[in-house]
């Protein structure tokens, strides 16, 4: 049983992290500031080993006390994605990268086990065959450059605390706090509700994985943190690399009814395959979820109401409250 802080636990794929951690035995302290959503279920409040603190890992006060008696950090917390990071650049680089800075430096001091830093495939932007560990890094957004830059700061510190990069391929899939505008659950939203998608820049290529499968993946490298420590790895599956075009076709096949128009211009020209043999060497780990797996999650949520108004922006990370993010 390990002591395990997770930043922005409350959030789409920490809160599955969080969830997961608890079912393999650990005890789990969550802060989250619950931009997007203050009602979020916690669905873990009254289990004994979690603790949930609403803060800020910008608030210098309040990191200590988060990390008291912490084994390992799972570092989710980061204003996320193009859009929010492109509307939000001062913020996102107060957030991502140095509070994250500060985090790290304040994790060594302590001596804490273990950091994980959650990265993202994206960091590769354009990419020439399939993209390694070891290929270059073209960031081509704030959100990608924080990332690329908090992962110098790892490497090139020499810290005394050992620590994981992962680089996350595109997640999809259902969580307690809903995100609808990522790829596929986008894709199969449209499809689902207005019977139409319209899909830009549909032969660029992206790795995909489910975020079930992210979240079995940090447990088992906390799990195995002593075999795979001071390590990068991309996060994600063989076989696992799709274009636009081929989501669309897999919700198409749960949505047949849908029309599908392609065009061939874009703002985002991110265009990666992603190679996962030494994340598969190290853990070992196969994949559990497919693309398929996740368009049929989020027809099902959709046919059950689990969510009543899809369109509502806490469903967006596009659209987060400035107020509320100080």
């Amino acid at each position: 049983m390990a002591n395990i802080l997770v930043t922005g636990g409350a959030g789409y794929i920490g809160n599955v992290i969080s969830n997961m951690s608890l079912k393999n035995g650990h005890n789990v302290r969550v802060v989250d500031t619950l931009w997007f959503d203050r009602d979020i279920p916690l669905v873990n409040k009254d289990n004994p080993n979690y603790e949930f603190i609403e803060g800020d890992i910008c608030d210098a006060g309040l990191v200590d006390r988060l990390l008291e008696n912490i084994d390992f950090v799972v570092h989710t917390a980061a204003v996320v994605g193009e859009p929010a990071t492109k509307k939000f650049p001062e913020l996102t680089r107060k957030i991502n990268y140095q509070a994250s800075r500060d985090l790290i430096d304040r994790a060594e001091a302590i001596g804490i086990k273990g950091f994980i830093f959650l990265s993202t495939c994206s960091n590769y932007g354009i990419a020439e065959g399939i993209a390694s560990e070891d290929t270059s890094l073209k960031p081509l957004s704030p959100y990608a450059e924080t990332k690329v830059d908090v992962e110098k700061y790892i490497m090139e510190k020499g810290c005394s605390i050992d620590w994981v990069i992962c680089r996350l391929s595109t997640v999809y899939g259902t969580s307690p706090r809903m995100r609808f505008d990522l790829t596929v659950n986008d894709f199969t939203l449209n499809a689902y509700t207005k019977k139409f998608l319209d899909i830009f820049l549909p032969y660029t290529y992206r790795p995909y994985i489910h975020v079930s499968d992210v979240a079995n993946a940090i447990t088992n490298i906390v799990d195995k943190f002593d075999t795979v420590k001071n390590n990068v790895f991309n996060i994600g599956f063989q076989g696992e690399n799709h274009q636009k075009i081929q989501i669309a076709e897999a919700v198409k096949k749960y949505v047949p009814d849908v029309k599908i128009e392609l065009t061939d211009k874009g703002t985002d020209v991110r265009d990666y395959k992603v190679d996962f043999s030494k994340f598969k060497s190290y853990l070992g780990l196969s994949q559990k979820f497919t693309v398929e797996d996740g368009v049929k999650g989020v027809i099902d949520m959709l046919d059950r109401n689990i969510i009543n108004d899809p369109s509502e922006k806490k469903y967006y990370n596009t659209t987060p409250d400035i107020g509320a993010l100080g």
